[in-house]
C-alpha cells in the first residue's frame, strides 16, 4: 500500500513540475493564461514535498528535505509574484498612496521578481534532489 501511495505521490509531484516549467517558459512571452498554469503546477508539486514525508533519524536527510520544502515555498511564493503585474500597473497609475508604502510594493510588485525567487526554488530543489538521489545509492 505504502509503495503505491508514494508511486502516487511521485506521479503528482512530476505532473506539477511539468506545469511549473510550462507556466514559467510561456509566461515569457505574456501569455495571460500562463501564471495560471504555474500556479497549478506550484500548487501541484508543493503539495507532493509536502506529502511525502522521511520517518529516519539520519540528520543529513532531514536537512535536504527541509531544503526541499523550502524550495517548494518558494515555488508557491513565484506563483504569487506572478499574479502581481496588474497589482504593479495599478500601483504606478495611483499616486495617492502615501510614499514609502507605495514604494515598498512597487518594489515587491516589480515585473521580473518572480525570477528570483523561481531560481532560489529551483536550486534548492535540483540540490537536494540530487543530493538524495547520491545518498539513497550510498545507502544501498
Amino acid at each position: 500500500m505504502e509503495n503505491r501511495e508514494n508511486r502516487l505521490i511521485e506521479a503528482f509531484t512530476t505532473a506539477g513540475g511539468l506545469l511549473l516549467i510550462v507556466g514559467a517558459a510561456v509566461y515569457i512571452t505574456g501569455w495571460e493564461y500562463s501564471p495560471y498554469f504555474y500556479l497549478a503546477g506550484s500548487l501541484m508539486f508543493a503539495s507532493g514535498q509536502f506529502a511525502d514525508r522521511y520517518t529516519g533519524d539520519d540528520p543529513i536527510v532531514k536537512r535536504l528535505r527541509f531544503q526541499q520544502i523550502t524550495g517548494a515555498v518558494f515555488l508557491l511564493i513565484t506563483a504569487a509574484l506572478m499574479f502581481s503585474a496588474p497589482l504593479h500597473e495599478r500601483l504606478l497609475a495611483d499616486m495617492g498612496m502615501g510614499g514609502k508604502m507605495r514604494s515598498f510594493l512597487l518594489e515587491i510588485t516589480r515585473r521580473n521578481n518572480w525570477i528570483v525567487t523561481l531560481t532560489i526554488g529551483a536550486v534548492f530543489e535540483l540540490y537536494s534532489a540530487f543530493r538524495l538521489d547520491h545518498i539513497s545509492k550510498n545507502q544501498e
